[in-house]
């Protein structure tokens, strides 16, 4: 499967060129190779991308915000002018924000894809969310500097890519905006010289050339007309044109010798993962009985329909399984709401479990408080875990045990905690969906484990204060 080649443009300074550069840079390379898939987008709260390129009047319906929400990438692309295919940009980013669950979203998303070719991320100048995710994903990531400043801000552009252990040489300087005009005494004998021994100084690779500073280039995003215009078609007469020429030609040569190893990178460590998490499945699904907790009856489907089905699991994740809705009823009834009889009670307790999201928890609690006395705690909890509404109950342990004593399957605390008889015994459900095993799967179970997790800190929290 072909994979796109990352380019990002990134710069925490603003004003050093980084969207002239990428959609100038898209548009070179199209010409410079035709048949070559150039796509392009920006993170920059602008939508110069969009008047560079957009060919029809009507904006489309979709934008670059979509790549967090479920959406393929393939399937936001508009047609672009000069050959340049586009995602359109949008101005309220930060609505998105709560779809980004990591900064490796984004570079899965696109290894998923069907897009080839080359692909350049625009950024904006913030290391943000977004900015994070482009230098993530990429395979070059091309700095514009125009000054010390400029330069000195690269640092945390490498300090982003030594958390995220990938090497220092995928930045790229590139100076910009220089004044040619401007020349110094000593070695250095104008402001490219300076900055690119500066760079290299640091330690970064730097391009061959740089991009100067044109009042003609000014004019092609600052004109009456209120149009943006390309280098290639309306300026051919400046050096800014050979130097993005010669640029365009680095960049490909680059592509053509390195390919897309970032992606690649990406998608065999995705593969990896979803055999981890299949094999955790396997391993988690074997643990589960095939009966129900309470009674022990076989749980399956009929017509490939599940029965209403709870997941239990102890606090230390060594019993778990099934168990009937009509049994968990039952042991409710039977210990918690007693007070609840006539053809009426189990819809009562419908009523208290009932939960419209089907995400939230039931939490189960038994405390031996002395040799005769046992409390008994149910609590409902949103899927956060955080308690929503309870009941306590005291009973005498002889007489809790007597219950069971006919059926001993259906004493779940014994089950779970066979050697325990101090402390608090502890039981977390859910309801189940559709397909029960669902819960099982890797980021269910993540959900359920971090539940698991709060609940066991409080009690210890809880067994301290006591």
């Amino acid at each position: 499967m072909a994979r796109p080649y990352v380019i990002t443009i990134a710069s925490e300074k603003g004003g050093v060129g980084k969207t002239t550069l990428a959609t100038n840079l898209a548009i070179y390379l199209k010409a410079l190779v035709e048949d070559l898939p150039v796509t392009l987008f920006s993170f920059d709260n602008h939508f110069t991308v969009d008047q560079m390129f957009r060919l029809k009047k009507t904006p489309s319906e979709h934008h670059v915000g979509q790549l967090f929400t479920g959406l393929q990438p393939e399937n936001l692309i508009s047609t672009g002018q000069y050959g340049v295919n586009y995602i359109p940009s949008n101005s309220r980013l930060y609505d998105f924000i709560q779809h980004i669950q990591s900064v490796d979203q984004l570079a899965l998303k696109v290894a998923e894809s069907a897009l080839q070719g080359i692909l350049i991320i625009d950024t904006s100048p913030v290391l943000d969310i977004y900015t994070r995710s482009a230098l993530y994903a990429a395979d070059r990531i091309i700095v514009p500097i125009k000054d010390a400043p400029s330069l000195e801000n690269c640092r945390h552009l490498a300090d982003f890519l030594s958390q995220s252990q990938r090497p220092k040489t995928t930045l790229k300087i590139l100076p910009c905006l220089i004044d040619t005009r401007i020349r110094f005494d000593g070695p250095f004998r104008n402001s490219y010289q300076l900055l690119k021994a500066y760079a290299i100084n640091r330690g970064y690779r730097c391009y061959e050339g740089f991009i100067a500073k044109s009042p003609k280039v000014e004019t092609l995003s600052t004109n009456p007309s209120g149009k943006i215009y390309p280098v290639i078609t309306h300026a051919r007469q400046t050096e800014v044109h050979l130097q993005l020429s010669h640029l365009a030609r680095q960049v490909y040569l680059d592509y053509l010798e390195n390919g897309p190893t970032r992606l690649i990178e990406i998608a065999n460590y995705l593969f990896e993962q979803q055999e981890l998490h299949a094999a955790q499945f396997r391993q988690r699904r074997q643990r589960i009985p095939s009966g129900c907790l309470y009674c022990g009856t076989a749980i399956e489907p009929t017509d490939a329909i599940w029965p209403d089905l709870y997941y239990l699991e102890s606090i230390d994740s060594s019993y778990c399984g099934f168990i009937e809705e009509r049994c968990l009823f039952k042991l409710l009834l039977q210990h918690y709401f007693r007070e609840l009889t006539g053809t009426n009670q189990q819809s009562l307790l419908g009523d208290f479990l009932y939960d419209p999201t089907r995400r939230g928890y039931l939490l189960l609690q038994k405390t031996r408080l002395d040799r005769e006395q046992t409390r008994l705690e149910l609590y409902r909890l949103d899927h956060q875990g955080e308690k929503i509404s309870g009941r306590s109950v005291e009973v005498l342990e002889s007489s809790f045990h007597q219950q069971h004593k006919q059926d001993t399957s259906g004493d779940l605390f014994s089950q779970a905690y066979p050697e325990q008889n101090t402390g608090t015994q502890t039981l977390l459900l859910q309801r189940c969906g559709a397909n029960p095993f669902h819960i099982l799967e890797h980021q269910p179970y993540l959900s359920w484990l971090t539940t698991l997790n709060r609940i066991e800190i409080d009690d210890i929290s809880r067994q301290h204060e006591g």
